[in-house]
């Protein structure tokens, strides 16, 4: 098969000048005929491309693996595996590579073999050098567009993600300048938030809970009761006992809490403990009703962590209680109240951190 090889000039778009350098124009050659390899060969270099060959479908991955190249032309009929294979090889291990079939008379289950697999082009031998330009310079300007494409989705996706990671940082600050302002709304209260995160991640430490849950720990202690935001101050600071009507609103600022942060956090994990802190071991509690092993883990800590401060601080219905008595009613609640394998080790820590105060 003789062919007049012509060396032509082909425009470079923009789009191509810039890609040069992350996407080699080159192609990988595969055919077992060494005329046909050598035609196809010459006519890809006539048309500015790299080339790099060889003769069976092993062989190509042995040379692709090497040195991979934005596009493959295979033929089908060759000993070994055979091109069929080497498509499917191709396609399973590098699937952003164009492949271009040519072949000999192939059947038609291989070519829809081929072409199910994903192949760009395909020509029947003797292959025509302006249809196989057409089809090499198509193939490659649709890389081009491909990566191009894939790289702007990146750059999108990465702002989108910087810009979601602001809004969560915005909306936190607001959130937290919430909670602090409900707590200025009620001078008992003031600072209970953060000793609540205090207590709780220490309970964490000694219990030996691993990072990750500390941080979701850390961030639903600090907002657990954010959910009070949208109480009464008659009630918030009400100095008598809550009629029946007001403790129900009350019971509902775990509810409200979560359905608040529900937009923005969305670790389930933290939005369980927040609405979870004033259930009781023994199912008593609220909003759920829940019981045991049924109330989420950090919860749970939280709920000791929630009632030693409560205990502890001043409100407007009681002075503050020492110490001594409110770990004897930690101890007192567990398993109606709190979990049993939390109080012990909070009421040691407790103790311990009191002692090394009297110490100094």
């Amino acid at each position: 098969m003789e062919i007049e090889l012509k060396k032509m000039d082909t425009p470079m778009t923009d789009a191509l000048a810039s890609d040069k350098a992350a996407l080699r124009r080159c192609v990988t050659l595969v055919d077992d005929e060494p005329s046909a390899l050598d035609i196809l060969s010459r006519a890809a270099q006539a048309f500015h491309f790299d080339c790099q060959t060889a003769r069976s479908a092993e062989e190509a991955l042995d040379v692709f693996e090497k040195q991979p190249t934005p596009l493959v032309v295979t033929d089908l009929c060759m000993p070994g595996n055979g091109g069929v294979w080497l498509v499917q090889e191709m396609r399973r291990r590098w699937p952003q590579t164009a492949i271009i079939v040519v072949t000999v008379g192939a059947e038609d289950e291989a070519l829809l073999q081929c072409m199910t697999a994903g192949v760009q082009h395909y020509f029947l031998k003797p292959v025509h050098i302006d249809e196989f330009h057409h089809a090499l310079q198509a193939t490659w300007y649709s890389q081009i567009m491909r990566r191009e494409n894939q790289r702007q989705k990146q750059h999108l996706e990465s702002i989108v993600c910087m810009q979601t990671h602001r809004l969560r940082h915005t909306f936190f600050s607001a959130v937290t300048s919430l909670a602090r302002t409900l707590e200025a709304r009620d001078a008992y209260t003031s600072g209970h938030s953060l000793r609540v995160r205090k207590y709780a991640l220490h309970l964490a430490h000694q219990i030996g809970l691993d990072e990750p849950s500390k941080k979701r720990l850390s961030l639903a202690a600090k907002l657990h009761d954010i959910g009070k935001i949208g109480l009464a101050e008659g009630i918030l600071n009400k100095p008598a006992k809550l009629s029946k009507e007001e403790f129900d609103l009350v019971k509902e600022h775990p509810v409200v809490g979560e359905r608040i942060l529900r937009p923005i956090i969305r670790n389930r994990v933290v939005l369980a403990a927040i609405r979870s802190h004033h259930e009781r071991f023994d199912g008593a509690g609220y909003p759920d009703g829940l019981a045991g092993e049924n109330i989420p883990f950090l919860g749970r800590m939280i709920t000791v962590a929630d009632c030693y401060d409560a205990l502890t601080s001043s409100r407007a219905y009681r002075a503050a209680m020492s110490q001594d008595d409110a770990l004897d009613i930690l101890n007192d609640g567990i398993a109606t109240q709190f979990d049993p394998h939390l109080v012990p080790p909070f009421v040691r820590m407790i103790r311990r951190k009191n002692s090394r105060m009297k110490v100094r």
